[in-house]
C-alpha cells in the first residue's frame, strides 16, 4: 500500500510523543536488569515491558489507521508474567528503535517540508524582504538571490527538497510498518502457544471450580436428604426398642416405629441413588447410546417427540468422563427444548468426528436441535454447561435465530484408546 503525503505528515505528528516516550524504555530496562538480583527486580521489569505494551498499542493503532498496517495483537500475559512474554520483549525492542525513527520523520515531514514549500515559493515573495540592500535573502550572506532567475533556482530547489522528503518520509514509514509486522504481530505457533496455555489455564480452572461445586452439592444433599433420614431412622429404632423392653412392653407401638423407620431407610436409598445418578448415571454402563434414548422418558412433555440418530455401535467407547457430560448436556438441553421452546419435535443426533488434519484428535458430538420459536439466548444452565464442557477441552455452540430452528451442537474429545489407534492397526 503506498502511503499518501497527508498520511505521512499526520503519523509523524501523531507518532513523534509516543515514540519519544520510547526514549526511556531501554534505561528502564537495564535498572531493571541490575535490580533483577533483588526481589523487587522481576516484578519491575514486569511493570515496565506491561507499560511498553501500553505504549506501543498507542504505536499499533496510528500505524493501523494512518499507515493502513493491520497489525494483531498477541495474547496479553499476566502483569507479573510480562517478563516472561516474548511478545513484550519484541514490544521493547519496537519502542527503543522506534524512538530515533520518530524523530527523524517528524524532521523530514515538517521542517523539511516547511523549508522546501517556503523554497518553492520564493518567486512570489522574494522582493518583500530585504538583507544587505539587496532583495530577497542571501545565500550565507554573500550570494543575493535577488533577481528573478536566482529565485527561480530556488524554486526549483525547493521543488527536488519536497520530492526527496516525500520519498524519505514514504521510506521511513515503509520502514516503521516492517517494524511493526516484525515486532509487534504475534508469531504464528508462539500466539497459538501462549492462547493454549492461557485456554488450559482457564479450563483447569473452570475444572476446579466445577469439582468444588461438585463437592459442595453431594455434602449440601448428604446433610440435608439420606444423612436426616438416617438420622430419623436410628432415632425411630432407638424408640423401637425401648418399646419393646418387657417392663413397658407395646407392641404396636413398636411396629409403628419400625414400619416409620422401614420408610425414611426406603426414602434415603432413593435419594442416594438419585445422588449416585447425578454424578455418574448407572445407565451409562450400557453405553451412550442406550442412556440418550432413556432420556425419552424423562422428558415431561407428552406433545413433545424426540427424534434419535445415533452412529456410535461401531465405534470404541469414549472415556466415562466424556459421556457422562455428554449425557448430561443432553439432559439439559432436552430439558430446555421441552421448557422453552414451544416445539413439539426435537432431533438428538450423536456420532464420532474423527478429525481431518494429521494427528487431529476424534470428537464425540453431540447435536440437540428442535423446531421452536427459536430466539434463545444463553441462561445460566447453558453457561454452566459450557463451561463444564470446557473443563475436558471441550466446546457448545447455540444457534437460535428468530423463527427457529434452534441447534446446540456440544463437541467433546475423545481419543482412541491407544490399542484401537490407527496406528497400531496397521502393524
Amino acid at each position: 500500500m503506498k502511503v499518501r503525503g497527508w498520511r505521512v505528515v499526520g503519523y509523524a505528528v501523531a507518532g513523534l510523543v509516543p515514540g519519544v516516550l520510547g526514549v526511556p524504555v531501554l534505561a528502564l530496562i537495564a535498572v531493571g536488569g541490575v535490580l533483577s538480583v533483588t526481589r523487587i527486580g522481576l516484578p519491575f521489569l514486569s511493570l515496565v515491558l506491561t507499560a511498553v505494551r501500553g505504549l506501543v498499542g498507542v504505536e499499533r493503532t496510528l500505524v493501523r489507521r494512518l499507515l493502513g498496517e493491520r497489525v494483531a495483537v498477541p495474547p496479553a500475559p499476566p502483569v507479573l508474567r510480562a517478563v516472561q512474554d516474548a511478545a513484550s520483549w519484541r514490544a521493547a525492542a519496537f519502542a527503543v528503535i522506534d524512538a530515533p525513527l520518530a524523530v527523524v520523520l517528524f524532521a523530514v515531514a515538517v521542517p523539511v517540508r516547511l523549508y522546501a514549500l517556503a523554497a518553492l515559493s520564493y518567486p512570489l515573495w522574494f522582493r518583500a524582504v530585504e538583507q544587505d540592500g539587496h532583495a530577497g535573502i542571501g545565500l550565507t550572506g554573500e550570494v543575493p538571490l535577488d533577481t528573478l532567475p536566482r529565485a527561480l533556482a530556488v524554486a526549483a530547489g525547493g521543488l527536488a527538497l519536497l520530492a526527496a522528503a516525500g520519498w524519505a518520509g514514504r521510506r521511513l514509514c515503509a520502514l516503521v510498518r516492517l517494524l511493526a509486522r516484525t515486532l509487534l504481530a504475534p508469531v504464528p505457533a508462539e500466539g497459538q502457544l501462549t492462547a493454549r496455555i492461557h485456554d488450559l489455564e482457564e479450563t483447569r480452572a473452570l475444572a476446579v471450580r466445577d469439582s468444588v461445586a461438585t463437592l459442595r452439592r453431594i455434602e449440601r444433599d448428604l446433610h440435608d436428604g439420606a444423612q436426616a433420614r438416617l438420622v430419623a431412622v436410628a432415632m425411630s429404632l432407638t424408640r423401637a426398642k425401648d418399646a419393646l423392653e418387657p417392663q413397658r412392653l407395646d407392641a404396636e407401638k413398636a411396629r409403628g416405629l419400625v414400619e416409620q423407620s422401614l420408610g425414611n431407610a426406603r426414602t434415603a436409598l432413593g435419594e442416594l441413588r438419585d445422588l449416585v445418578r447425578g454424578i455418574h448415571p448407572p445407565v451409562l454402563d450400557n453405553g451412550l447410546a442406550p442412556a440418550l434414548s432413556s432420556l425419552r422418558s424423562d422428558v415431561q412433555s407428552p406433545r413433545l417427540r424426540i427424534g434419535l440418530r445415533m452412529r456410535l455401535a461401531d465405534a470404541p467407547r469414549p472415556h466415562e468422563s466424556v459421556e457422562t457430560i455428554a449425557y448430561f448436556c443432553a439432559a439439559e438441553l432436552l430439558a430446555n427444548a421441552a421448557r422453552h421452546s414451544g416445539a413439539d419435535r426435537v432431533e438428538v443426533s450423536a456420532g464420532f468426528d474423527p478429525g481431518t488434519e494429521p494427528g487431529a484428535v476424534r470428537r464425540l458430538v453431540l447435536t440437540v436441535e428442535d423446531n421452536g420459536r427459536g430466539g434463545a439466548v444463553p441462561s445460566s444452565g447453558l453457561r454452566g454447561l459450557a463451561e463444564r464442557v470446557r473443563t475436558i477441552d471441550g466446546t457448545l455452540e447455540l444457534s437460535s435465530p428468530p423463527g427457529g430452528p434452534t441447534r446446540a451442537t456440544v463437541r467433546l474429545p475423545a481419543p482412541l484408546p491407544p490399542s484401537t489407534a490407527p496406528e497400531d492397526s496397521r502393524s
